[in-house]
Order: C-alpha cells, then structure tokens, then sequence
C-alpha cells in the first residue's frame, strides 16, 4: 500500500484550491481600505479677509508644515477683501469659517444669521492707527480720510470707537475701502489718506520708511477690545462631519499659535516665504512685540469677557443697536475638544 506520505491530502488540496481565492480577497481589501482611508480624508474651506500677515500665523505654521496633513485635513484657503465679504461668503455656504472682528460677527448676528465664535488665532489686538507726517494728534483726524479695508470692518469701526472716546466728533471722518494692511500703508504713504490703522508688522515698515507717525495703539486704548474671532455656521458645528474637520483645524490653530511663542525663529521662517517682499527682520522684530504682550490664541482664544467687553462698547458709541451676549455667540465645544488633547498653557 503505497504511503500517504508523499502525496497531497485532502485538506492540503483544498487549501491550495482556495489559496488564490484568499490572495485575491487580500489584495481587493487592501485596496478597499485604502480607498475608505482616501475617503475619510476631511475638509475645510477657510475663507481670510486680508493678504498674509501676522495674526494668521497660527493657521499658516500647521498648514505650511504639514500637520494638518498629517492628520487627515486638507484646507484650503481663499483670500477675499475685507471682514464683510468674508463673513457673508461662510454665511452663504461657499465657506466653513473665518476669521473676521468683532463688528462683522455682531451686525451679522443682529440680523438674523446664525453664526458662533468659537476661538482666536490673535484675541489680542495689536492695532496701531498711523498718520501722515503732519500731524501728531487724533483730533487733527476729525475731517480727514482713513483708509479702510472694508465697509463695517475693524479697520473703520475701531478708529471711530478710539476717537469718540478722546471726545472728537467723527461725523465727518470719511473711510474709503483701499483694502490689506501693506495697500492701506501705501495709500497713506503717497497722500491718498491721511490716516489708516494697521497691524504691528505693518506699522514696522511704515517707521522703517519714515512716512508715518504712531499716533496710538488700539491696546492702550482698550485694553480688552476684541480683534479677530474664528465664526462658523451654527448648523455646521452640529454636523459631526464637519464639525469634527473645525475641531483639527482648531488644534492645529493652537499648535501654531504656542509654536510661534516656542520657536519664533521657525514662525519667522514660515511668515517670510508667504511674503517674501518682507524683510525677516522686521518680521522677527513684529512678532517680538506680539510675545511680549501674549497675543496669540495658545488656549483657543476663546474670551467670553471680550464679548461683553466690546458688545458694551459697541452699544456706547452706538456702534450696534443691541448687545450680544456670550450665551447667544460663543461655542465652545471646538476649544474643549482641541484642549482636550493638548491640555492647557
């Protein structure tokens, strides 16, 4: 009787038989789960309302160096001109967030749009309002012309809220709409206006040249004043989907903004080739003077107080015709959820 040995058994034939069934199944699994990680990858439409600049280095240094990539995020980002036009393009749906003052967020919610707050890059303003060589007092500014980024935008409402407070009548104050920080320097420069409020950066290189005077800095005015606020659609935070790419892009946000007080030579770095016209060091000396005062959203940026704070001086100079509360604005479960992972600062 010949042995079984050297010959197949019936279970060895049947695993050979189905040995390329199984490869097969393999290989069409792994192609499948690659296809439902591709697919898994989550999206954001950010929508800023000016050219590059500082306050949007929080965004830039994790989008840049890709750990939003590495997380499955893919944003992208369209530039529009001025908080009005951004603010109106996520209300309509062709965007999921911005980044825009308080002036927009608070007339647009008098008026029915549901929209939240839900954090900062930048709470902190760093507003400077700049003038022509001859002059070197805000009441000389009571009949001149600013130079504005946008109708309604932090750009005309904080130099009226400034001077209104120094007790100067600013009915005939007129702002006409130039548009970014750098334009609105440079429209100053050449005599088009004779007054425009800009970030530190840019007030920088305005002193470098010599064409301006520092007539004062919004933080010295108002101390709590809100600068720029992170709104998105109410209806999108409930979505999980989308809610669940806001709270990546949000902690990638904090990330960028404790990156930049931790390595701000690498913030400087990345700053510089989107605006490679820039000198480094003036960059370098900018965000020297933005650590200096803690102005980066390193916990979310999330400042009820700041609501109420400028909501109240809104409702004084008759800049809203209604307060808006903390309750009715802010949401904070994007700040929860990111602080969640990376605690504290």
């Amino acid at each position: 009787m010949p042995s079984r040995a050297w010959g197949p058994t019936v279970k060895t034939d049947r695993f050979l038989a189905i040995g390329p069934l199984m490869m097969v199944s393999l290989v069409l699994a792994f192609a499948f789960n690659l296809q439902a990680h591709a697919q898994q990858r989550l999206k954001v439409r950010l929508i800023l309302p000016s050219q590059a600049t500082t306050y949007q280095l929080p965004y830039f240094i994790p989008k840049d160096t890709g750990w939003f990539d590495q997380r499955g995020l893919d944003v992208e980002e369209v530039f529009v001109g001025g908080d009005s036009t951004a603010l109106r393009t996520v209300i309509s749906g062709s965007g999921d967030i911005t980044i825009v003052g308080p002036p927009a967020v608070f007339h647009a919610y008098s008026e029915g749009a549901k929209i939240k707050y839900v954090g900062s890059w930048q709470p902190l303003v760093d507003y400077q309002i700049l003038s022509a060589k001859a002059i070197t007092d805000l009441s000389q500014l009571a009949d001149k012309t600013f130079a504005s980024a946008g109708p309604s935008d932090l750009t005309a409402e904080i130099p009226r809220l400034v001077m209104r407070k120094r007790g100067i009548n600013t009915d005939n104050v007129k702002f006409i709409q130039v548009g970014g920080h750098a334009p609105r320097l440079q429209a100053l420069e050449v005599g088009k206006v004779q007054a425009t409020m800009v970030n530190t950066l840019t007030s920088l290189v305005g002193q470098r040249h010599g064409d301006v005077n520092v007539l004062t800095k919004v933080s010295s005015e108002f101390p709590k004043l809100g600068y720029i606020m992170l709104t998105a659609k109410a209806g999108d935070l409930d979505d999980p989907t989308k809610r669940r790419a806001l709270e990546i892009f949000l902690e990638g946000s904090i990330y960028g903004a404790r990156q930049i007080k931790q390595n701000p030579e690498r913030a400087t770095e990345v700053l510089a080739k989107r605006v490679p016209d820039l000198p480094k060091d003036l960059i370098r000396s900018a965000l020297q003077e933005l650590n200096a005062i803690n102005a980066w959203g390193v916990d979310g940026g999330l400042d009820p107080e700041m609501v109420t704070f400028t909501s109240d001086a809104f409702m004084k100079w008759n800049m809203i015709q209604k307060p808006v509360t903390p309750a009715e604005i802010v949401d904070d479960r994007l700040v929860k959820a990111a602080l969640a992972k990376l605690g504290p600062q």
